[in-house]
């Protein structure tokens, strides 16, 4: 079956756009379908099927993009970015060391964590436990 022979089948003009031929498909299987016209001949049905998928395969190898095609604009990428040997993924903040002229001896970095105190983290960790317990206590007493 050519592709000519499947457009016929399906009753609709070569060059139709998927959405028509799946409308065509729709249309004719529902109408041939076995299960649901037990008069309809069963091959009529056979040659719409194949005919749909047939022309299913014929557009689905038309928009593929072959792997030599997909290698070469790979290596088209990548050759930009051999040329330069700094690579530069955003600005550069190295002016912004030191905010509104101030005198820094040591140089900051923007993921710099800053140390916590023992003390501080221990009357934070300490008094929401005493907080939970006097909630408990609180909430068994005035059930």
């Amino acid at each position: 079956m050519n592709i000519a022979d499947c457009y016929h089948i399906l009753g609709i003009k070569p060059g139709a756009s998927q959405k028509e031929i799946k409308n065509a498909y729709r249309q004719l299987s529902l109408r041939y379908h076995p299960d649901r016209n037990k008069e309809s001949d069963s091959e009529k049905f056979k040659k719409i099927s194949e005919a749909y998928q047939k022309l299913r395969q014929e557009e689905k190898s038309k928009s593929k993009i072959s792997e030599s095609e997909v290698a070469t604009k790979y290596t088209e990428f990548w050759k930009k970015y051999e040329k330069s040997d700094e690579f530069h993924f955003g600005p550069d903040f190295s002016s912004f060391r030191q905010e509104f002229g101030a005198k820094v001896s040591s140089t900051y970095e923007h993921n710099q964590e800053k140390e916590g105190s023992p003390m501080s983290i221990h009357l934070i960790l300490y008094g929401g436990l005493a907080a939970i317990a006097i909630w408990i206590v609180l909430a068994s007493i005035f059930k």
